[in-house]
């Protein structure tokens, strides 16, 4: 329940700074929607004039719940005369929890053998994450669908690290 408070705490906070950041600097589009793929979640992505962008996804991975932040560089593709589709890169870092599991033995003096389980922990996690992707946008529909792969290097539990490079993932986003 605790979790779940906190969520939708995080989830107004990114609603209201995308509602408010339109107002602040109009050179700015405004884009938000879901990313599907290893990395679950709801993306937001402010896009500057000049081709940059920052993007922030609140992704659900492993039993948790994790916050994204990513600078990327967009450049725009010529394929065959599509004049709105974009390649993105970038780099960023995340932070949020994870749930793993340990293998352990348990010896039971009284039936003398050992009995196996797993024990499930809940822990903080945070890391680096790099992003690479491309991204069509409809001319006829405020809309942009993207590809992208994005790994990421982690540290989380007690002294656990973790290194993805199978991160791949969908998104649908609408812009403002």
């Amino acid at each position: 329940m605790k979790v779940m408070k906190q969520m939708l705490k995080t989830c107004m906070m990114i609603a209201l700074v995308l509602l408010i950041l339109p107002s602040v600097a109009q050179e700015n589009k405004v884009q938000a929607g879901f990313r599907f793929g290893n990395t679950t979640g709801f993306s937001g992505r402010i896009i500057t004039e000049n081709n940059f962008a920052f993007e922030g996804i609140l992704g659900f991975r492993n039993g948790g719940l994790q916050l994204y932040g990513l600078f990327e560089q967009r450049k725009p593709l010529a394929l065959n005369r599509v004049d709105n589709m974009f390649l993105y890169f970038g780099c960023g870092a995340h932070i949020g929890y994870v749930r793993w599991n340990e293998y352990d033995q348990y010896y039971d003096p009284y039936h003398g053998y050992y009995d196996d389980y797993y024990d499930w922990h809940y822990g903080a996690a945070f890391g680096i994450d790099g992003i690479i992707g491309m991204e069509y946008q409809f001319v006829a529909a405020p809309i942009s669908l993207a590809v992208d792969f994005k790994p990421f290097f982690e540290l989380y539990g007690p002294f656990l690290m973790k290194v993805n490079f199978w991160d791949f993932g969908f998104h649908m986003r609408y812009s403002f």
